[in-house]
């Protein structure tokens, strides 16, 4: 088994992820790095994506590509035997620590899917494994028993939001979109990365990758939530309000509809992609998904590593 580096097209062509398809990879500058696993046969069986950015023009750090949540590595595993299907797993994680073991990296954070829960391999090389976490909804439920797994409190601000007449309706108005989620951000006194914003929102973004909700009251856009999509799975990645116009269940109410129109689109799972902030984890919590961890994988050279301690302790 080997590793190579692809391009963009050819990492498409074999994944159904997608943050792995060809117009959301090509939303990237050339930090965008793209590599194939290779099984004996010389056949490519998988991949994975990285990010390497210069931090302050002279020190490496890779990562996860931005608003991707993870490195998105898979690989085919045909193995039948339970102990054959975990030894080949252990093999694929192995050679993926091998290889970004060997990159010239001053500061590397990356993650894995949440499919891939065996660690041990990068414990076993010194690095540093941090839990996180997200939502998954299971699609297959029928919407009656997904909606009787929202909180009391979800379901209450849902109700007062239909009663005070806020209306929610599925909307392509990207520039609307756009200007919530960055009054949101602002509010929170987040960075945003505005640039890589338009990209999705006014280059990827079209029907057949993506949706919107957005809810109105009094014919006034107040609240708003974007999703991506594939075959398998609807990811929530961007949310935002009003500050100025708040209503307390316009948010839920939008949420909710992107719930029941991935429902509808007989997509099986729906993922609210990472909850790691106190307030926004208790909002996720609310819409009644399985919480389930996913892993980063942590390693910087000593010297930064003892800076990093500083500011990112929960990280390095």
């Amino acid at each position: 088994m080997q590793i190579k580096q692809i391009d963009i097209k050819t990492i498409s062509n074999i994944s159904k992820s997608v943050y792995l398809s060809e117009a959301w990879l090509s939303l990237y500058d050339d930090g965008l790095q793209c590599y194939g696993i290779y099984n004996k046969g010389e056949q490519l069986i998988g991949g994975f994506i990285i990010y390497l950015e210069k931090k302050v023009n002279i020190l490496n750090f890779y990562r996860n590509p931005t608003y991707s949540p993870t490195t998105n590595l898979f690989f085919q595993n045909k193995a039948q035997n339970k102990s054959k299907l975990l030894s080949e797993n252990k093999k694929v994680l192995t050679l993926f620590s091998n290889f970004i073991q060997n990159l010239k990296a001053d500061i590397l954070s990356v993650s894995l899917p949440y499919t891939y829960t065996d660690t041990q391999v990068f414990f076993w090389d010194n690095y540093k494994v941090i839990p996180n976490y997200t939502y998954l909804i299971n699609l297959n439920q029928d919407i009656v028993t997904i909606e009787n797994n929202f909180s009391t409190e979800r379901r209450n601000d849902i109700k007062k939001a239909i009663k005070d007449n806020v209306s929610v309706e599925i909307s392509q108005d990207f520039k609307l979109i756009k200007s919530l989620v960055e009054n949101t951000f602002n509010r929170k006194k987040k960075t945003l990365d505005s640039q890589f914003l338009d990209k999705i929102l006014f280059e990827f973004a079209n029907q057949d990758n993506s949706y919107a909700y957005i809810s109105f009251q009094n014919n006034k856009a107040i609240a708003c939530s974007f999703c991506i999509y594939d075959k398998e799975k609807v990811y929530y990645i961007l949310g935002g309000y009003d500050k100025d116009y708040k209503h307390q269940g316009a948010g839920a109410l939008a949420v909710s509809s992107a719930i029941k129109h991935a429902k509808n689109m007989g997509i099986k799972t729906f993922d609210f992609e990472g909850s790691m902030l106190p307030e926004v984890e208790r909002y996720f919590r609310g819409f009644g998904g399985d919480l389930t961890p996913y892993y980063s994988i942590n390693k910087a050279k000593l010297a930064i590593e003892i800076g990093l301690k500083f500011i990112k302790r929960n990280q390095f």
